[in-house]
């Protein structure tokens, strides 16, 4: 069973803390673990403070959604509750919170799982994110009408940007630039055989894309054994060879990636040379991710060595963000074609009551009034007349119903043309 919400106006808040309104040490000290999220929610359910409420936590933003039951129920009130539930007085102020209402909060969540508001613009993961997050809500029993048609109508919008625009293509990342550049090089992946030359943060990224395009054979080399031991068990493709010596075997591979921060030259033009002449000049694609740089860049020079950097990989980000960047009018056409959709749909909800009331008003003075001529008349006659006070009823009922649904213009409001309707034929009285 849904539950149900209070639909004269849409009555739905969301308060959080993201990239755009706080650092990342308070956006920590916010964040909500899966259990700590469940009891959250039942806790505003029981409290009778919401009717509806879903969270959205990860390490860019702790979001809040939530239909108030009562009045006193305030975006100050969600923002203090969660700061209260988080023991974070001391750090966390509501200033590091964004609030929004209503349609505002509609659009917000649109552009949250379409990837046009995370901190890399258009990556794909917060859609998971939030799925997680509603699926979390609706184990707890915490949605209902409202936030079931919200979470649902924006995971299509994700996917309508997602095949509509090309806000989530090229690379954004410095490890993804340089397999997609691999791949762009050597069109199948599949089959090469490639050394990872580090084992930190950056060479575990572009291994795990690498598995991505299927690469299969994947060896590791590392300063510290136990750290590519560790990231080769990661894999489950990996072998790993001595630090000491693995420079010997560069003509082993087609694809050579090196990120050892801090350390500058671990590759010599030399060694590179020898590797070529082991391989009689095969190509091989180096892709130096290191900071100072690990390979000589003098080897660039050598016949068939593809030899990239960071900074030309940090070019291909730069560009590919540039042309996510060039998507967002698309990506802003498509939400506000949804949050009319999402409009319209709420605007639904609010009018029925109304609507049922009125159609009910009419019904019952057309019912007393056919009463009084019942058997006075004969029954052919009755029936006529019933037809025709039907058709007029309908003809009557028309104008305000129409108004009722129609879209609003500035100088109205749902509640103002409902308000005005059940006082005009009112609809107060009518018993339902």
């Amino acid at each position: 069973m849904e539950k149900s919400s209070s639909h004269s106006v849409m009555n739905l808040i969301s308060i959080g803390a993201t990239h755009q309104t706080a650092p990342v040490e308070i956006r920590e000290r916010l964040s909500f673990t899966e259990t700590e999220a469940k009891a959250l929610l039942e806790e505003l359910s029981q409290s009778g403070l919401v009717t509806e409420s879903f969270l959205v936590s990860t390490c860019n933003r702790t979001e809040l959604y939530a239909v108030p039951a009562r009045e006193e129920v305030t975006a100050e009130h969600l923002k203090e509750l969660i700061i209260e539930r988080k023991h974070a007085r001391k750090e966390v102020r509501p200033e590091h919170f964004f609030s929004r209402f209503a349609c505002g909060a509609v659009k917000h969540l649109f552009e949250v799982t379409s990837g046009a508001d995370s901190m890399i613009l258009g990556e794909s993961q917060i859609l998971g994110q939030v799925k997680d997050a509603y699926r979390i809500a609706a184990e707890t029993e915490a949605t209902g009408t409202v936030l079931n048609r919200l979470c649902h109508q924006a995971f299509s919008v994700a996917k309508r940007v997602r095949t509509e625009t090309k806000l989530t293509d090229g690379a954004i990342s410095v490890s993804y630039a340089a397999v997609e550049l691999a791949k762009k090089i050597f069109s199948d992946l599949s089959a090469k055989r490639v050394l990872l030359v580090g084992a930190g943060e950056t060479a575990a990224l572009a291994a795990k894309h690498l598995l991505e395009k299927r690469v299969t054979h994947i060896s590791i080399t590392n300063r510290t054994t136990e750290r590519a031991e560790e990231l080769a068990r990661d894999l489950g493709t990996s072998s790993v060879i001595p630090f000491t010596s693995f420079s010997q075997y560069l003509g082993e591979y087609d694809i050579v990636i090196t990120a050892v921060g801090g350390t500058g030259e671990v590759i010599s033009e030399s060694a590179i040379e020898k590797g070529m002449q082991a391989r009689k000049h095969e190509p091989i694609l180096f892709l130096d991710l290191g900071v100072p740089r690990n390979i000589s860049p003098k080897a660039g020079s050598i016949y068939n060595v593809f030899l990239k950097d960071v900074d030309d990989l940090q070019g291909i980000v730069s560009k590919n963000l540039e042309a996510r960047r060039a998507e967002l009018p698309k990506v802003e056409k498509i939400v506000g074609e949804e949050l009319v959709e999402f409009e319209t749909w709420f605007n639904s909800l609010q009018v029925a009551p109304t609507i049922r009331d009125l159609n009910a008003k009419f019904q019952s003075i057309l019912n007393e009034e056919l009463e009084r001529i019942k058997g006075k008349v004969s029954e052919e006659e009755y029936k006529r007349t019933a037809q025709v006070a039907e058709r007029m009823m309908r003809k009557f009922l028309h104008l305000p119903i129409s108004s009722l649904k129609s879209p609003l213009d500035t100088a109205q409001s749902t509640a103002g043309k409902i308000n005005l309707i059940r006082a005009l034929f009112e609809l107060e009285k009518v018993e339902r």
